[in-house]
């Protein structure tokens, strides 16, 4: 039934799309005779089909997983109406037909229903009409309030977001996940609880010179909404009250403030008790509620060629709110930030620097991190230029006893030098990349540090013809990562090649990759990948895009049975129409 319907829906959106060009110019010729105000439509529709394809060998070896449902089709209509010029409507409708999920509480689920469809993080549904200064707010949407209220979630819902003149109000309420019951397999389904949400912001804003907001953030989840419910996840509640103000002043200078408290319950089972203060009526307190604060404060000046600002944020250790669910908390971070744009804009140099304190309430496992990044970008001539970039972050606690604290701390340098040579007919362009990683992790039980040290060469050549319409590049990797117990190289060849056809209406790109790869002392494994790319332009708003691509791997001997190999296929074939009712000059 699923592949008829599967069938059906392309079939029938390929004539759809055939069609559309001719239907919209018709239908919009007729809007205008009638119509006063211009209709101006943009964006994009389209449909795409993917298929996937493994064989492995011997017959019957298991040892490697389809990574991929085996076919599926995507659609996405995002186009944008514009009447006249203070109606517009904008949809943002992204989904596939297959809700085939591979991680998170959806993973195993084979059959969902409507609600769970929709809210799927894998689509995406939205429609967002907006007339001068109301805009409202339908379906999934990605809302960022402030840096310590919410941002970092999508909410299946509806809301509005309204600014007339200075003024400034906001709110939204929704779904952000389905309850999902939990199902002990095979295959094994987590389980999740439904989480309604609702955010709402109201202040004052002239951008670019100021702005000045209360803001709220609550989530709940449904202890009821999952039977059996989920075994490793609890119900939880919580809400944010912040502050937020930005003022941008003349001559560059600027001042952002937010602080921030929050109430979060971590299970909802708990029982409810006067012996810890509630925040009523947004939040009763329970016996697992905690209630703390955060705050951030950044000042400095920006210029033409210069830019120079400090920045601190304050965590603290139950700080938590369900808008920014990976935030890390009890950390206390300050930081000088600068960009220098000189030598006649040849040089960009883009910094920071700063410490970090981890574990900020309690004095004995208090530890101390730098904390830092730059890329420094330098076009010494026309013919050589050099980028060097360095990142520090990470994580930490002082290492304690039984348990030991906590360390994840990554540091990476990059050096990439280009050269560029130009002759008669052809312009050589040579790049150079190597990459230093480290990264160290402590064993929480043992106390024993242990380091991922990881080196990577790239060298790339594109030569670029001046006479001709073919496009080769080539490139050699090199890899190597050392950790315990573990050693892993690998060489990578690459080779591509492309060029147009049929009058320049289609783009024709190939490329060959082999990889020798090794494991410790056992023997040497092998992967072949060869892949293709075909853009047709079929009219001047229309375009059907075919990818195809097989991937060959080969095992050392480090897997059983000897000799263990695979062959990865795979197409994504589709087409893709362009919105455009502006006449072109």
């Amino acid at each position: 039934m699923i592949k008829k319907i599967i069938t059906s829906s392309f079939f029938l959106c390929f004539v759809a799309i055939s069609f559309a060009q001719e239907t919209t110019d018709s239908l919009l010729n007729k809007v205008k005779e009638k119509a006063k105000e211009k209709l101006n439509i943009s964006g994009t529709m389209g449909i795409t089909y993917e298929g996937y394809g493994l064989s492995r060998s011997p017959s019957g070896w298991t040892g490697y997983q389809p990574r991929r449902p085996w076919n599926q089709v995507r659609f996405n209509f995002t186009p944008t109406f514009k009447f006249g010029k203070n109606f517009s409507l904008p949809f943002n409708f992204n989904f596939a037909a297959i809700p085939t999920n591979f991680a998170g509480p959806y993973a195993g689920i084979k059959k969902q229903n409507f609600s769970q469809f929709i809210t799927n993080p894998l689509n995406s549904f939205g429609i967002n009409p907006k007339y001068k200064w109301a805009e409202l707010q339908l379906g999934t949407q990605y809302l960022k309030y402030s840096d310590l209220s919410t941002g970092d979630i999508g909410v299946f819902g509806y809301g509005v977001d309204l600014r007339p003149k200075n003024f400034l109000f906001k709110f939204f309420t929704g779904i952000s996940q389905q309850g999902i019951n939990y199902v002990a397999g095979p295959p094994i389904v987590t389980g999740a609880y439904k989480r309604k949400n609702w955010m709402a912001q109201i202040g004052t804003e002239k951008e670019g010179s100021y702005l000045f907001a209360f803001n709220v953030a609550k989530g709940k989840d449904i202890p009821n909404s999952a039977a059996p419910p989920p075994l490793t996840i609890r119900p939880q509640e919580g809400v944010v009250l912040s502050l937020v103000s930005d003022l941008y002043l003349e001559k560059g200078f600027y001042f952002k403030a937010e602080g921030a408290q929050s109430t979060f319950t971590k299970d909802l089972a708990t029982p409810l008790t006067a012996t810890l203060k509630s925040l009523k009526p947004f939040i009763e307190a329970h016996t697992s509620t905690l209630t703390d604060y955060a705050g951030q404060l950044a000042v400095g000046k920006k210029g033409k060629k210069l830019d120079l600002g400090v920045m601190i944020k304050y965590l603290g250790a139950g700080f938590q709110t369900i808008g920014y669910p990976f935030l890390q908390s009890d950390r206390l971070d300050y930081t000088l930030n600068t960009r220098i744009n000189a030598w006649k804009n040849k040089m960009n140099i883009v910094a920071s620097v700063g410490r970090r304190v981890n574990n900020v309430n309690n004095t004995a496992l208090k530890a101390k991190q730098f904390i830092g990044n730059l890329n420094w970008f330098t076009q010494f001539s026309d013919k050589f230029s050099l980028n060097v970039n360095y990142n520090n972050f990470g994580f930490q606690t002082a290492s304690g006893f039984n348990p030991y604290g906590i360390k994840n701390v990554s540091n990476d340098l990059g050096i990439n030098p280009t050269f560029t040579f130009t002759g008669k007919k052809i312009v050589h362009l040579l790049s150079i990349s190597y990459n230093y990683s480290k990264y160290d992790e402590r064993d929480v039980l043992t106390g024993l540090t242990t380091s991922n040290n990881t080196h990577t060469g790239l060298l790339t050549y594109v030569p670029t013809y001046l006479e001709k319409e073919i496009a080769p590049d080539f490139s050699i990797l090199y890899f190597y990562n050392d950790v315990p117990g573990a050693k892993i190289t690998l060489a990578t060849l690459s080779a591509a090649l492309s060029m147009p056809a049929i009058k320049k209406k289609m783009r024709l790109r190939g490329q060959l990759q082999y990889t020798l790869g090794k494991l410790n002392s056992f023997s040497n494994s092998n992967n072949l990948i060869a892949s293709c790319n075909i853009d047709y332009k079929l009219t001047k708003k229309l375009t059907w895009a075919t990818f195809l691509t097989t991937n060959y791997y080969k095992y050392g001997n480090e897997i059983i049975p000897n000799g263990a190999n695979y062959t990865e296929t795979s197409c994504r074939t589709g087409f893709q129409y362009r919105f455009d009712t502006k006449k072109e000059k």
